[in-house]
């Protein structure tokens, strides 16, 4: 019969392989797939979608998106029935909330003087900041 001190030995060992890789488990998301399958994300991902951004989205990258809510969109009203209809402008909208390279959320707002919602979201391929405003320029 095995020794009460082996079989805490072996339970310590086992622990602390499940945990070391728990800190290694990589994100299997691209940051497309993150927009997509946020409850809070549908227009952002038609518009993805709609301007061709989203095999961009889903390369390599790091990219870091700014994912304005439904609520931020809608905000917009009319202002944004307009600007679905006009192809040029909702792609330089679209594209204004993505960004090439990995920017954390403090970095981020300082930057574009925005507020995140949650920020520092993962992908295998780059970053997801929630948003709940739509950054025109």
């Amino acid at each position: 019969m095995k020794s009460l001190k082996d079989t805490l030995g072996r339970v310590a060992v086992l622990l602390i392989a499940v945990f070391a890789g728990i800190g290694t488990v990589q994100a299997q998301e691209t940051v497309f797939d993150i927009v997509k399958e946020s409850e809070d994300h549908a227009i952002f991902t038609q518009l993805l979608e709609k301007t061709k951004m989203k095999s961009l989205l889903e390369q390599e990258g790091p990219f870091t998106v700014l994912a304005p809510t439904d609520d931020a969109f809608e905000k917009l009203g009319k202002d944004f029935e307009e600007l679905k209809n006009d192809n040029k402008q909702l792609q330089d909208l679209v594209i204004g909330h993505l960004f090439n390279g990995q920017i954390n959320a403090t970095d981020m707002e300082e930057a574009k003087s925005i507020e995140i919602l949650t920020g520092d979201i993962e992908a295998k391929n780059g970053t997801v900041h929630i948003i709940e405003n739509v950054l025109i320029e």
